[in-house]
């Protein structure tokens, strides 16, 4: 699965990425051992690793089966299930282009009363003084 353009839904794949690593670690297995225990090309495990490719679930039951982790196979799938979520709302609302979801907040924007803006920093003026 290439990178998604949300990069919320990136972080929270890589971070999925991040625990199945540190699953095998946990087992004291490197990758080879793993792809060879769950009958992969090494490369697929690469790509999962490296947050390129989207695991399946009967991917992520293999992995947890080789890393003896069966307990943690149900909420990896459940992040996993998230992150496609994510995706699939990212590229629902903009499968029109950008301009729709563009013109929503120029709308909301020219509707609003009151536009505040915080910026960390910058002093507000009655903190500071003269030079």
């Amino acid at each position: 699965m290439p990178a998604s353009p949300s990069s919320s839904a990136q972080a929270v794949r890589e971070a999925l990425a991040r625990r199945l690593k540190h699953l095998m670690k946990d087992a004291g297995i490197n990758g080879r051992v793993l792809s060879a225990r769950c009958g992969w090309d090494p490369a697929k495990t690469s790509r999962i690793l490296n947050a390129k490719a989207a695991p399946s679930d009967t991917d992520l039951r293999a992995w947890c089966d080789a890393c003896h982790a069966q307990a943690q196979a149900a909420d990896l799938i459940a992040t996993a299930r998230a992150v496609e979520s994510m995706c699939e709302d990212w590229r629902r609302l903009h499968r029109s282009g950008m301009r729709r979801a563009q013109d929503e907040v120029l709308a909301r924007t020219a509707e609003a009363q009151v536009c505040r803006a915080y910026t960390s920093n910058v002093i507000p003026g009655f903190f500071q003084t003269a030079g």
